[in-house]
C-alpha cells in the first residue's frame, strides 16, 4: 500500500494512541473573542481513541455584558435569565484550565475557541494556556484529501460541518449547540479519524506530532471556517 501521509517525526514522539486530549467546546455571546463572553464550557478527556465518558467537564458562566447577541441566543438557547445565577467566568475558567492540565486542547475549528480562551485569560490576568492544539476540522480536511476514507470524499466540502461529518461517519448528533454535547460529538469524530489514520498505515500507530502536523492550518489549503451545524 502506498503511504500517503506527508510527515513523519524524525525524533521519537508520543504515539497518538497514548496521547492525552481534552476535547472541548464553548458557547459564547458572539463571535468576537475580544468583546464577547464565554457562556458555557463543555469538555471530555481522551487517551488516544478512548473517551473518558465519566470524567466530563461542564460549566455555565454569568456574562458581563448587559445583553447577549440575539442570534447567538437562538443558537445556544442560553438566556440572560438562565445565566444570571451562574458563577462568573473568573471562577469557571481557572477550573477548566486545571481540568485541561497539559493535554492537547482539541476541537472543531479549534482556533476560534482557543482565541476566546486566550482573550479571556488576558482580560482576567490568568496565565495563558500553553497547550498544543488539535483542529479536528483540519484533520478532516487532511483525511478527506488522502483517499483514506472514501465515505468522507462523498461529502461535499461546502457541507462539511461537525454534524454532517459525524453523520457520514455513523455518529448521530445529539444535543446540538450544547457545549458538552458538541465536545462529546467532536471526541467521537476524532476517535474515528484516529482509527482511519491507523488503518491507512496498516495498523501502525502515528505519532502525536504527525497528527498535529496533518491538522495544522499551514499544512494544506483550508476551506472557509464552517460552523458546527
Amino acid at each position: 500500500m502506498m503511504k500517503w501521509w506527508p510527515w513523519s517525526s524524525r525524533e521519537p514522539d508520543t504515539p497518538a494512541g497514548r496521547a492525552g486530549f481534552v476535547v472541548f467546546d464553548l458557547e459564547t455571546g458572539g463571535l468576537d473573542p475580544s468583546r464577547d463572553d464565554i457562556l458555557s464550557i463543555g469538555a471530555v478527556r481522551m487517551t488516544g481513541g478512548r473517551i473518558d465518558v465519566g470524567g466530563a467537564f461542564q460549566a455555565l458562566a454569568r456574562p458581563t455584558a448587559t445583553s447577549l447577541d440575539a442570534a447567538g441566543v437562538r443558537v445556544h438557547q442560553l438566556t440572560p435569565g438562565e445565566l444570571a445565577g451562574e458563577p462568573p467566568l473568573e471562577e469557571v475558567l481557572p477550573r477548566f484550565l486545571r481540568y485541561a492540565g497539559d493535554a492537547v486542547l482539541t476541537g472543531w475549528h479549534v482556533e476560534l475557541d482557543l482565541a476566546f480562551l486566550r482573550a479571556a485569560c488576558k482580560r482576567l490576568k490568568l496565565p495563558q494556556p500553553r497547550n498544543r492544539g488539535l483542529d479536528v476540522l483540519g484533520l478532516y480536511l487532511a483525511i478527506r484529501g488522502s483517499r483514506a476514507s472514501p465515505v468522507l470524499d462523498e461529502l461535499p466540502l461546502k457541507d462539511a460541518t461537525l454534524y454532517s461529518v459525524a453523520r457520514a461517519l455513523g455518529v448521530p448528533p445529539r444535543g446540538a449547540h450544547d457545549a458538552l454535547g458538541d465536545a462529546y460529538l467532536t471526541a467521537q469524530v476524532l476517535q474515528r479519524f484516529l482509527s482511519i489514520l491507523r488503518s491507512s498505515r496498516q495498523g501502525e500507530e502515528l505519532s502525536l506530532d504527525t497528527v498535529l502536523r496533518l491538522a495544522a492550518p499551514s499544512s494544506r489549503s483550508r476551506a472557509s471556517p464552517q460552523p458546527a451545524f
